[in-house]
């Protein structure tokens, strides 16, 4: 199941941050997997952790399009060409399939258009930090007077491979507000009244997405 390359997204196990960090396998064996040091996602900041610490760790096999979850424990570091984090390799029944939509979130701008349900601000136009198909970050002015479990109206523009366009427009519930920079915040938005249609579309878009990056390392 494990193969050289596959990109993991990691979270701390006791962690009330909700952050995500972004990684990929560099080599294992029966016991271990070595993987490059995590980065995290809106940060760009290395992932600290201590020896026996406990990660939750995400992939997507690449062949079924299938994603899994599993907890691991922090064993050790190693000091090659590329410095590496050592992690306790799962044994198969305890790594558990999971839905896409729970886990696919990809780094990519997007365009948005934001505005109020109830005339508590003046509508503006942003771009994502992230997106998939549950909800996405976006970029957001501090003078935006927007709190934490408001709802607001999105218009996304998903740009398609094949060269058109699709609008999908939802209701969102501001889940979490994190500083960007001193003029910027990001807003972790949860889509409520997403179709199985527009679901479907963000999937798809969220893949495309995701083997884009995916060239774009190998390319690198």
């Amino acid at each position: 199941m494990f193969k050289l390359g596959t990109v993991l997204t990691i979270e701390k196990v006791n962690d009330d941050q909700f952050q995500r960090f972004k990684s990929k396998i560099m080599d294992f064996d029966e016991d271990t997997i070595f993987i490059d040091y995590p980065v995290e996602l809106n940060s760009k900041r290395l992932l600290y952790v201590m020896n026996d610490e406990q990660l939750k760790v995400s992939f997507v096999e690449e062949e079924s399009e299938q994603a899994y979850q599993f907890n691991t424990m922090v064993i050790g570091k190693q000091k090659k060409a590329i410095p590496l984090l050592v992690l306790s390799r799962p044994k198969q029944e305890d790594i558990v399939r999971i839905q896409r939509r729970e886990f696919v979130r990809i780094k990519w701008a997007v365009d948005v258009a934001v505005h109020p349900l109830h005339n508590e601000f003046v509508p503006f136009n942003t771009v994502t930090d992230d997106i998939s198909a549950g909800g996405a970050s976006i970029i957001v002015p501090i003078n935006i007077p927007i709190r934490q479990h408001q709802e607001i109206l999105c218009w996304f523009v998903l740009p398609r491979r094949s060269g058109e366009y699709h609008y999908l427009k939802f209701t969102c519930e501001v889940i979490r507000i994190i500083d960007y920079n001193e003029t910027r915040k990001i807003f972790s938005l949860k889509f409520l009244n997403n179709s199985q249609k527009q679901e479907q579309i963000l999937l798809q878009f969220c893949y495309e997405a995701q083997v884009a990056l995916r060239k774009k390392e190998l390319n690198e």
